[in-house]
């Protein structure tokens, strides 16, 4: 009857620390609320301003960054991001984006719009990106806003 006494808290320590190994490799991260609003709907950048808000005219950016108003974003789920075409709706380009430190900033990996981006604002309504880009020939901190793509 002892050596059963002496038992039973072994066993059940056992199965204790063997059913909390198996919950935490089962489990899956689930969507912020930031990752449901950017796979809502595709994105398509409206205008780029300085950080006081003044809009920065087209013919002062680069040809990258005027490639990029011809382009929706779409953001899906599993973490891939595509560029489409907006008169062909045809898919460019893709890659991969991940929101980083506490959804504060934005990686995007995809040709032609990489970088890690500071999350400045995102709504159902609208996303403002942080950047540095060239701005009549020199680098400044931009802002680029993107409205959402509701067809």
């Amino acid at each position: 009857m002892k050596r059963l006494l002496l038992f039973a808290p072994v066993l059940f320590l056992t199965l204790s620390l063997l059913s909390c190994g198996d919950k935490d490799k089962e489990e899956t991260p689930q969507p912020t609320a930031k990752d449901k609003i950017l796979i809502n709907y595709p994105w398509r950048m409206s205008t780029v301003t300085d950080l006081s808000g003044k809009d920065i005219p087209a013919n002062q950016l680069n040809a990258l960054t005027q490639g990029i108003k011809s382009m929706d974003i779409q953001f899906q789920q599993n973490s891939v991001v595509k560029a489409i075409d907006q008169q062909s709706s045809q898919v460019i380009n893709g890659g991969t984006w991940y929101l980083l430190d506490d959804s504060k900033t934005l990686d995007i990996k995809i040709s032609g719009f990489s970088g890690v981006f500071g999350l400045e604002e995102l709504s159902n309504s609208k996303m403002r990106l942080k950047s540095t880009m060239p701005v009549g020939g020199k680098d400044q901190e931009t802002i680029m806003v993107f409205q959402p793509v509701v067809k």
